[in-house]
């Protein structure tokens, strides 16, 4: 079981992969708030919308996940996952000091190669078995004032539909 978190939040099993917090650079960061205007982007479809635009939309989300392909060709391993407005929490087999910071590489769906790079403080490691920990990160200071929006709306988003798939 992950660990609650302090706001709203959801639960998916997601690609995700730890780095060295050094590894973190502008160009990443630069990828990242790009990768988070998409997810935030408006995702419905209105009834009677044009079969063209959907077919463009189509061919320019595949033209983008290849590209992402050619540069991460291998995803990182699923994991359970609780993603909150200002934290994280995942099920890992290997255990995470409070304090640490980490860089975390995040896919928003199993099936793309889009990533979010988000440097992360860890919070607490609680054990649950013999090889098993549930990881608790801030990623606070990760988001800007310009990437922070675009993060709480995906979350929301993916909050709501949770509750609806209830």
């Amino acid at each position: 079981m992950l660990p609650e978190l302090d706001t709203v939040s959801f639960d998916a099993d997601l690609p995700l992969g730890l780095r060295p917090a050094q590894d973190y650079s502008s160009k990443l960061a630069r990828e990242t708030r790009l990768a988070l205007r998409v997810l935030a982007a408006p995702t419905g479809t209105p009834d009677g919308a044009d079969p063209l635009l959907q077919r463009l939309e189509a061919k320019l989300d595949l033209a983008l996940e290849v590209a992402l392909l050619s540069r991460y060709p291998e995803s990182a391993p699923l994991h359970a996952c609780r993603l909150g407005l200002n934290s994280l929490a995942w099920h890992s087999s290997q255990d995470q000091s409070p304090g640490e910071t980490l860089l975390l590489e995040l896919s928003p769906h199993a099936d793309s190669a889009l990533t979010l790079f988000l440097p992360a403080t860890v919070l607490a490691s609680q054990r649950q078995g013999p090889q098993a920990y549930a990881i608790t990160a801030s990623i606070e200071d990760a988001l800007s004032e310009n990437t922070r929006p675009l993060w709480e709306k995906w979350i929301f988003r993916r909050h709501r539909e949770q509750i609806c798939r209830r």
